[in-house]
């Protein structure tokens, strides 16, 4: 399987669904990918794979339809070599640090690679208790902190979705934080959080952080 159609493969198995998936690069992941392939008429392409067949439609706009999304996730799940496949990101974070991780589902146990973005400031982890006590504007501490895991991250997933972990719930969830600051700026990754979660990070190894995450999306489906 050549780089092109793993791109492709991730897209069609990643949260959430693909809207603006290429006829073109659908149909040459199946030729790659299944036993035989048909175009029949009526702008039908027929697929037989591990003894299943289905057939798509190709559409007007050149785009893949949500519907044949779905068929074809439910033809690669069929295919048992082809199960566990694709690819996971997630956010780890608390007050100080971001963890950017990229989890290959497709591999024996777990392989990640990993981006560091560090909240510099030390005073930003006391942000509540400095506002309540000295009225400072230190809010704007965590929003540089917020905007520049945004610009790390986006350079990082591409057009993936991503999973955020965080250490707490309430006024100390940084991650909920982080997810409102993307949603009030209309960022460009606002819509492609596929969940939120609680972790202990100072005991989950990456192991732990990637079983959550897959925990998290299961749950959004």
């Amino acid at each position: 399987m050549n780089s092109h159609t793993r791109k492709t493969l991730d897209a069609i198995t990643g949260h959430p669904a693909p809207r603006d998936l290429e006829w073109t690069k659908f149909v040459t992941l199946w030729e790659d990918l299944a036993d035989e392939v048909e175009q029949e008429s009526g702008d039908r392409l027929a697929v037989k794979m591990n003894g299943h067949r289905e057939v798509f439609h190709r559409p007007h706009d050149g785009r893949v339809s949500i519907g044949d999304i779905e068929h074809a996730r439910q033809l690669l799940r069929d295919t048992p070599e082809l199960k566990g496949s694709g690819s996971l990101f997630a956010v780890a974070m608390d007050a100080e640090k971001a963890r950017i991780l990229h989890f290959d589902l497709g591999t024996t146990g777990v392989s990640d690679t990993e981006h560091d973005v560090r909240n510099h400031d030390s005073a930003a982890r006391h942000l509540r208790t400095v506002e309540r006590h000295t009225g400072h504007d230190d809010h704007q501490v965590y929003l540089r902190y917020f905007d520049d895991l945004a610009v790390a991250l986006l350079e990082e997933i591409g057009t993936e979705s991503f999973v955020v972990l965080g250490h707490g719930t309430g006024t100390s969830d940084v991650a909920e934080d982080f997810v409102l600051r993307l949603r009030e700026t209309d960022h460009a990754l606002a819509d492609r959080v596929a969940g939120v979660g609680v972790v202990d990070l100072s005991a989950a190894n990456d192991a732990a952080l990637e079983a959550a995450a897959q925990k998290i999306l299961a749950g959004a489906k």
